[in-house]
This record gives structure tokens, sequence and C-alpha cells, in this order.
């Protein structure tokens, strides 16, 4: 019988973008996860930090994305972006700012703001 538990995590909704209906960051594993209405991506995460305090969620947490690029020759490699997120959101209410910063295999880097709103929950794991 598998072991099923309930975990902690952050839950974003109520996003401005449809490519992230829903993220849930997990508080107490090393995984951020992105509904996009019909599929989930899952990521592994590292340097997650919680800072927050009495007034404001602050979460800071990169997911890691491994992406298979095939070259004019049709060889194959895996290359590894980062997404950085950086999440503040007030208390009271849940409004939540987040900015991604997305790292390639090259180093260049792209930057995107969502917004949406977070709550603290659990879900099965």
């Amino acid at each position: 019988m598998p072991d099923i538990d309930l975990t902690a995590v952050y839950s974003i909704t109520e996003t401005n973008n449809a490519k992230m209906d829903q993220i849930n960051i997990y508080r107490e594993e090393a995984l951020l996860t992105v509904w996009d209405g019909n599929f989930i991506t899952s990521y592994v995460t590292t340097a997650y930090s919680d800072t927050s305090d009495e007034l404001n969620y602050m979460v800071n947490v990169t997911a890691v994305e491994k992406k298979t690029v095939t070259d004019e020759a049709g060889i194959e490699t895996i290359e590894t972006l980062t997404h950085a997120y950086v999440v503040v959101a007030d208390k009271a209410t849940g409004v939540c700012s987040i900015t991604i910063t997305t790292t390639n295999a090259d180093a260049s880097t792209a930057s995107s703001s969502v917004s949406g709103t977070l709550t603290t929950t659990e879900v099965y794991n």
C-alpha cells in the first residue's frame, strides 16, 4: 500500500497567466507544481527559503527543469534551465506578486511577473 500523506503547500491561484492556473510550492518537499488547466508540470526545487513575517508571506525557491534538445545533426542533449521564483503576498488578503527569472543553459535570462492569490493548504503527496 502506498504511503500517501498530507503535505503543506503555498498554493497560488486566480493568476493572471493562462499557462499557470495554479502553482503549488511545497513547504516540506523539494517540489513545485504548475497547472495550466489541462496538464501539471512538476519540478524539483532547490534554494527554498521562507522569510515570512506577521504581515507578509515571502518565499524564494528555484525550480529545476531538464529539457531534451536536438541539434541539426539529430544529436540529443539534456539542458538544464532554472526558474527562480520570488513570491510576496499579503497575509490578510492573499494577494501576491511573483517574479520568475529563468536562466537558460547558455546563461541567458528572462523575467516574467505573475499575480494571483496565495493560500496555505495541505495536499496529498
